[in-house]
């Protein structure tokens, strides 16, 4: 690899983004997206959609096809609690909220449940995707204290499970962990908690735990994995934090003061809620005075705002919170929460309607696609610098020695990128208000984008 420093010259004040290909940091493993909730809904969608594609089929299509949609590599399937099967969950009044589990009874299990969400499952999978993560928001809700999927806090141990619901609760994880193993679902990562510091005392699955516990839960939860053989390829996902500081802070103590844990996880999986730039740098900080080494996951994240968006509006956001992960924070894996919405608020890539099932995608699931089709997995990440506020990027070389940019232009004005003669631009797409990952022109290593765009470029070395 050359030894040069590479520009990138953007307008015509010759604003220059600077390479240097010699500089690493992490490999992307994934970007994905999980189907809660929808998944257990619209697997069942059979009516025809589009191109003889019935309604299920398309959504699946523009999830997963790395040709025809936006490729994600990755794709979180819901361990539900038992919510959609019992009656003991009045507060969980939304049925999309409502969660099956496989259990009939203790050890016997009926592996047709969850019919619909595991077609989707099945669909991810067909598609080539080999990165698969199970995880649960809350116990069976048979396991825990107020024998409800919600997990309010507790008496004076504050979780909704009682230690000595551990076991049964791990023994159910990794059961049906093998049995989609078995099945040839390509499971690679079990995440037994969800945004532990919540309350979750109301509307959906969830369960609340003190540090103190979930350290004691995760640590019985590795010692039981170590006896499970067929198990030996599955990662467990910790600790799906909410946010990376404060609420989060007392989590990542009790973490990082038990040697066992430590000895344990070397992966942490955080979500970017409600986080600012100061609060990822004073996670930084925490590895950094504590001198961990940790490959770090961003797990969950949507906008948290009312009102559906299907405009550029939110896709610039959420554009800037992956790049600032990948850049800031150097993840590996980013994975967005509800991959398709019913909802009146900024979530889902995708918006159906649940009377009529019509389909509207957003621009959300296109510039999403700007980075997922194309930092493909074992991309590894290289330094970019650019001295235009407007202007974000990240910069990668693939596994076939390409280089992938993607660019965010924040401004209403248009940009030119010039490569230097080094780079051969292979391809360029772009999305913006009214195009959606479309190919782009340009000439003589010269391109040229609009305002509220993001484009991605992949070029030679």
């Amino acid at each position: 690899m050359s030894n040069l420093r590479n520009s990138v010259i953007t307008g015509e004040n010759r604003i220059e983004i600077v390479l240097d290909p010699n500089k690493e940091y992490q490999t992307i493993d994934s970007f994905g997206a999980s189907g809660a909730w929808w998944a257990q809904v619209i697997g069942g969608w059979t009516e025809e959609e589009a191109h003889g594609l019935s309604k299920r089929d398309f959504i699946a299509e523009l999830l997963f096809d790395s040709k025809k949609g936006i490729g994600l590599s990755s794709y979180r399937y819901n361990l539900g609690a038992g919510s959609a099967d019992d009656k003991h969950s009045p507060k969980i009044k939304d049925p999309w909220r409502r969660a099956h589990n496989f259990e009939i009874a203790p050890k016997i299990y009926d592996w047709d449940r969850d019919e619909n969400a595991q077609y989707i499952l099945k669909k991810a999978v067909s598609y080539g995707i080999d990165q698969i993560y199970l995880f649960a928001n809350s116990p069976l809700a048979r396991l825990t204290k107020n024998k409800a999927a919600y997990g309010q806090i507790q008496g004076d141990s504050f979780s909704n499970l009682h230690t000595s619901q551990f076991q049964p609760f791990i023994d159910y994880l990794f059961d049906v962990t093998e049995h989609f193993l078995e099945i040839g679902i390509p499971v690679r990562f079990l995440s037994p908690i969800n945004e532990p510091q919540w309350d979750w005392s109301e509307g959906q699955e969830g369960a609340h735990y003190e540090p103190e516990e979930m350290v004691a839960f995760s640590k019985q939860i590795y010692r039981e994995k170590k006896k499970r053989k067929k198990l030996a390829g599955v990662e467990i996902s910790l600790p799906e934090l909410g946010e990376w500081s404060n609420s989060s802070v007392r989590y990542l103590e009790a973490m990082i003061k038990d040697p066992e844990f430590m000895s344990y996880y070397s992966t942490w999986d955080i979500h970017s809620y409600w986080s600012s730039t100061k609060d990822k740098k004073a996670f930084l900080m925490i590895l950094k005075e504590n001198q961990l080494d940790v490959r770090v996951k961003m797990s969950e994240w949507t906008e948290m705002r009312h009102g559906r968006d299907l405009t550029m509006d939110s896709a610039l956001i959420l554009a800037n919170v992956i790049l600032q992960d990948l850049t800031l924070l150097n993840v590996t894996d980013w994975q967005y929460w509800i991959a398709v919405s019913a909802y009146d608020y900024r979530d889902g890539l995708i918006y159906v309607d649940n009377d009529s099932k019509k389909i509207q995608l957003t621009k959300r699931l296109w510039v999403f696609g700007n980075f997922s089709k194309y930092l493909r997995p074992g991309c590894r990440r290289i330094d970019a610098q650019v001295d235009d506020e407007d202007i974000e990027v990240v910069a990668c070389i693939n596994p076939q020695n390409e280089l992938i940019l993607v660019v965010i232009n924040n401004s209403l004005t248009d940009k030119k990128l010039y490569l230097p003669n080094c780079y051969k631009i292979k391809e360029a797409v772009v999305t913006t208000d009214d195009k959606s990952l479309a190919p782009i022109s340009w000439v003589d290593n010269e391109i040229s984008f609009e305002g509220r765009a993001v484009l991605t470029m992949k070029a030679t070395l």
